[in-house]
């Protein structure tokens, strides 16, 4: 049933012809994305006090609105502004009432925001239900229409919650967006819908309904009107990620020429998992919000995409120095100590986080990686569980869960938590990597195959996908296709220091003993000035080492460069076992050679012949 469910839709024959060696390493697939993102998307940032009384108005309309998150998000950034003086200081925000002539109507806006604060949805859109011309008051329609689409969210999330199949669970529609897009679409076609904010509930409705393309249309003439809505940037994010055009599309977004657009590339390139290039736009940002939280969390995720986890580390430590209540973001740092197997910071972490709000996804998944560590799958499980309760489409959670359920061997419940992730956001490498790992557990390595290029296709530079389809190709005996994706994983810079051994045997295996050579040198090379292979025990030499001086050593013997193989030999006798012995038989032949003396039939014959093995590697004579 879950090979059924999760199974690619394309024959596999059509998906693994393409020659891997056609993808770009330094990016996207090279018809994908053009090279570098160009300056002029990066508008000029602004002055402190422009951005001041910027933020300073956009966090009144916005909170009005009861648009909390988007208002929290320009608090916190007009918060992390410089210091300046008092006269440059803006003039506080006029009432936001002040729009409203009818007593009625003021009456009955002040009673829909008190239900709103309850989270009384439905209460709140009936109040303003029967007001009579309400499409003359942009601030008492969005009120009502955003009830209506929250109470339609809340009764899904009801519905969700009742249905046990992950897949069938996001299946589950808001019954309220048909009705709410009819009256939005009325104004639009007639020309009198401009509010910014109505014009941002359009497009999320119009995107909840699948219509995307539309909807990105509608948010962008959204971002126009009122460019210091964030929530409207992050909608176009999730739908160029969703619609897989980013790279195509740019040019024809026409996005506003205002500041606000250097935080949406920003976002966007990490998006694309173009990490560097994001990190540098936050940094550039940051000279204008020196204090901004949400921008260091921001870099420390992008080092932590690139793998840079001691330099996340050292900024998530910053991170809530300052703002030590703050548990965004805070998954991903759990996810370094984890990773680093630092037991102690991530349980007082854990602790931390749960005093500060235990429910909430984040302080969920920062606890279930807890147990993770110590080995407590199933408590790990039920952790995971509990920040999906809470958020259903918390990708990191369903993703973590896949992997406590790999742990535990139980693969179809893996399947559906990656299947899931997947479902919930496309662009999510780990997801297909999760799936291509669980199917390759399952020896079904075609189906492995799939979903590691998918994930490759998002990770083109990381050498932990091009190892994993080399891996499927030699179980599929494809050794050639094989080849090509460790030399890829090779180029890509392959920390874990995999690739270069199985090149060099799969070289071996088919015959390319010149090239077989060539690998083990630059492992060696490696080894010398980087980090080291795992060691081999009883020796001070790793066994991959071992490896490559053994067969260098018969190879350089064959070659005649006899002093290269002496040194092979003369550094296998640091070692303990069968390779010592082999490396003495090296030498002392070696020196026989040297001495131009020849060995008598007799004692070839108690001797025995020396030899090579199948692997082509020195085999001592039974002396």
């Amino acid at each position: 049933a879950a090979l059924g469910a999760c199974a690619p839709m394309q024959r596999m024959e059509d998906v693994l012809m393409p020659d891997p060696m056609a993808m770009e390493v330094d990016g996207f697939p090279s018809a994908a994305l053009e090279e570098g993102w160009p300056a002029s998307l990066r508008p000029p940032l602004p002055s402190t006090a422009i951005a001041l009384a910027e933020l300073t108005k956009a966090q009144a309309a916005l909170a009005f609105r009861e648009l909390t998150s988007a208002a929290q998000w320009s608090a916190e950034l007009c918060v992390a502004l410089p210091d300046v003086a008092d006269d440059a200081l803006p003039a506080v925000p006029l009432d936001a009432y002040a729009g409203i002539g009818s007593g009625r109507l003021y009456s009955s806006v002040v009673l829909a925001k008190a239900h709103f604060g309850m989270r009384e949805y439905g209460r709140a859109a009936h109040v303003l239900q029967h007001v009579r011309d309400l499409h003359r008051h942009p601030a008492a329609l969005f009120i009502r229409l955003y009830a209506l689409y929250l109470a339609g969210e809340k009764r899904r999330d009801e519905e969700a919650a009742e249905v046990a199949e992950p897949v069938e669970k996001c299946q589950v529609k808001n019954a309220e967006l048909k009705g709410i897009e009819e009256q939005l679409a009325a104004l639009h076609e007639r020309g009198a819908l401009q509010d910014g904010l109505l014009l941002y509930l359009y497009g999320i409705v119009l995107r909840g309904l699948g219509r995307k393309a539309e909807a990105r249309r509608v948010l962008v003439q959204s971002v126009h009107a009122c460019p210091w809505n964030w929530s409207a940037w992050l909608d176009i994010v999730a739908i160029c990620s969703d619609l897989n055009d980013a790279a195509s599309i740019r040019a024809e977004l026409k996005l506003p020429d205002h500041w606000m657009a250097a935080f949406f590339w920003a976002a966007l390139l990490m998006e694309l998992q173009r990490n560097e290039e994001a990190a540098g736009i936050y940094a550039e940002l940051r000279q204008c919000f020196p204090d901004s939280s949400y921008i260091m969390s921001q870099i420390a995720t992008c080092q932590y995409n690139m793998r840079n986890f001691d330099a996340s580390q050292v900024l998530f430590d910053d991170i809530r120095k300052r703002d030590p209540y703050k548990l965004a973001s805070l998954d991903t740092f759990s996810n370094i100590l984890y990773v680093k197997e630092q037991s102690a910071a991530l349980s007082h972490l854990a602790r931390q986080a749960v005093m500060i709000d235990k429910y909430t996804p984040e302080a969920c998944c920062i606890v279930g990686n807890y147990y993770s560590l110590r080995g407590e799958h199933e408590k790990s499980v039920t952790y995971f569980r509990r920040a999906l309760s809470l958020n259903r489409n918390f990708t990191p959670a369903w993703i973590l869960m896949g992997h406590e359920y790999m742990e535990m061997r139980n693969t179809s419940a893996a399947i559906d938590a990656y299947r899931t992730a997947v479902t919930i956001n496309q662009r999510d490498y780990r997801a297909w990597y999760g799936l291509g790992q669980t199917y390759e557990m399952l020896n079904l390595h075609f189906y492995a195959l799939f979903y590691y290029r998918r994930s490759m296709m998002l990770r083109p530079a990381d050498a932990r996908m091009w190892c994993a389809m080399a891996e499927c190709y030699h179980s599929m005996d494809r050794k050639a296709e094989s080849l090509n994706c460790y030399e890829k994983a090779h180029r890509c810079g392959d920390r874990e220091r995999v690739a270069l051994p199985r090149l060099a045997r799969l070289h071996v295996e088919l015959g390319n003993r010149p090239q077989a050579a060539h690998s083990y040198e630059h492992l060696l090379a490696q080894s010398n000035c980087g980090p080291s292979y795992p060691k081999v025990s009883g020796g001070g030499l790793s066994t991959e080492v071992v490896e490559a001086l053994k067969f260098l050593m018969v190879f350089y013997r064959e070659e005649g460069r006899l002093s290269d193989c002496e040194n092979c030999a003369s550094q296998l006798l640091d070692t303990a076992g069968a390779e010592k012995d082999e490396a003495k038989a090296m030498l002392q032949d070696l020196r026989v050679s040297a001495e131009g003396l020849q060995l008598t039939p007799e004692a070839l014959t108690r001797g025995g012949p020396r030899r090579f093995n199948a692997a082509g590697l020195w085999t001592p004579p039974n002396v």
